[in-house]
């Protein structure tokens, strides 16, 4: 009995432990917040559009994971060559508008001035449209690989607006895809809601 005693006092003991530790973490870290982000990149001397969502959870008041659901659009330009009826070539600059769905998955750590997010993003090839007024038509278009895999770092500031609403300016510096190695940096603004106010 006096065993048995013991054991349910220990063991109400690392229990308690447990939970007042657990209500401790729970305190230090902030709220999960979902937001919306407006973006551009610039590519290859041009400026293209990004747009989605974006889901933060932090692990403690420091660190935590910040994934995102994107579509954006990249242009690409090939030479084509064509033939008359008589042999003579001729060449003809395409362009098609490429969609793309992208999925970043970061490590976001809070440094007090600026909030710092890197790590791995896929790109998956959607859609294309051909521009408009062009003399040749483009019937069929693919990319291979369909996936492919980058880098992406954000540095970002919040700006608390009113209640639980933030804005986040943020600047984008990336490799896409990564093995080819093309960097791009861009501009973005986020709106942000905290799911729960306990900050």
């Amino acid at each position: 009995m006096h065993v048995f005693s013991l054991w349910k006092k220990g063991l109400f003991t690392f229990l308690l432990s447990f939970w007042v530790s657990f209500l401790a973490f729970s305190q230090e870290k902030k709220s999960d917040r979902l937001g919306i982000l407006l973006a551009g990149e610039a590519i290859s001397q041009s400026f293209f559009p990004i747009v989605g969502i974006t889901y933060e959870h932090m692990f403690t008041r420091k660190s935590g994971v910040d994934v995102g659901l994107f579509y954006r659009l990249e242009k690409n330009e090939f030479l084509v060559t064509g033939y008359d009826p008589f042999g003579m070539p001729s060449y003809y600059l395409l362009s098609v508008t490429e969609g793309y769905v992208n999925l970043p998955v970061l490590y976001r750590f809070d440094a007090g001035f600026a909030h710092f997010s890197f790590g791995p993003q896929i790109d998956i090839f959607t859609n294309w449209q051909q521009r408009k007024g062009e003399t040749l038509e483009i019937t069929s278009y693919n990319r291979t690989p369909r996936v492919d895999y980058g880098a992406l770092l954000k540095i970002g500031r919040e700006i608390p607006f009113k209640g639980s609403l933030i804005f986040e300016p943020e600047l984008r510096i990336g490799m896409r895809p990564f093995v080819m190695g093309n960097p791009y940096i861009g501009i973005g603004l986020r709106f942000k809601k905290a799911l729960i106010s306990n900050e």
